[in-house]
C-alpha cells in the first residue's frame, strides 16, 4: 500500500482528470476526526475521486486506505463503503486500468469491502444501509451487475417503482 507520505500522490488524477492529492484528506481521516470533520472530508473525497462516472489513479490508490480507515473508525462507514463501491463500478466502465503495483492491495481491499458490508448487520437498517451493505458484499464476490442494481435501488421511489412493475 502506498504510504500517505509518498510524493507520488501529487502526480495522480482524480475523477475530474486533474491532479488531486488524496493523501491529504486521507491523513485527516486517519486521525479519527470529529463526525463533522469526517463528513466534510468524505464529501471532498466524493467530489474529487469520482465525477460523472470518471475515476483516476488517485481514486484507485485511495481504496486500500479507505478500507483500512473504515475498518478502524468508530464513525459511520456507510459513506466510505458507497464511495468505494462507486469507484469500483466506475473502474469497470471505460476508466484507466489499475497500475500493476497496486493490483494486489486493491483486490485485497475489495475483498475486505465485503467484510465492511457485513459489519453493517449490527445496525438498524434503513434502505441506504441495506443497499450499501449488500452492494459491498456483491462487489467483493464479483457480482458487479447486482451491485449496480443495488446502487440504483437506494432510492425508495425507485424500489417502489420496481416492485410495482414486477
Amino acid at each position: 500500500m502506498l504510504s500517505l507520505l509518498d510524493r507520488q500522490w501529487q502526480q495522480f488524477e482524480g475523477g475530474y482528470r486533474q491532479l488531486y492529492d488524496a493523501s491529504v484528506p486521507l491523513r485527516i481521516l486517519e486521525k479519527a476526526p470529529t463526525q463533522e470533520e469526517f463528513d466534510s472530508v468524505i464529501n471532498e473525497l466524493w467530489d474529487e475521486l469520482h465525477h460523472q462516472g470518471d475515476v483516476g489513479l488517485a481514486s484507485y490508490y485511495s481504496v486500500p486506505h479507505l478500507v483500512r480507515i473504515a475498518s478502524a473508525t468508530q464513525l459511520s462507514i456507510v459513506n466510505i463503503i458507497n464511495l468505494i463501491v462507486t469507484i469500483e463500478l466506475a473502474r469497470l466502465n471505460n476508466n484507466p486500468a489499475i497500475p500493476f503495483e497496486l493490483i494486489t492491495d486493491y483486490n485485497d481491499a475489495i475483498f475486505q469491502l465485503g467484510e465492511l458490508g457485513k459489519s453493517l448487520f449490527k445496525y438498524e437498517w434503513d434502505l441506504q444501509i441495506a443497499t450499501s451493505s449488500l452492494s459491498a458484499i456483491a462487489i467483493a464476490k464479483g457480482q458487479v451487475a447486482l451491485a449496480r442494481a443495488l446502487a440504483i435501488l437506494d432510492d425508495q421511489g425507485t424500489l417502489d417503482e420496481l416492485l410495482e412493475t414486477y
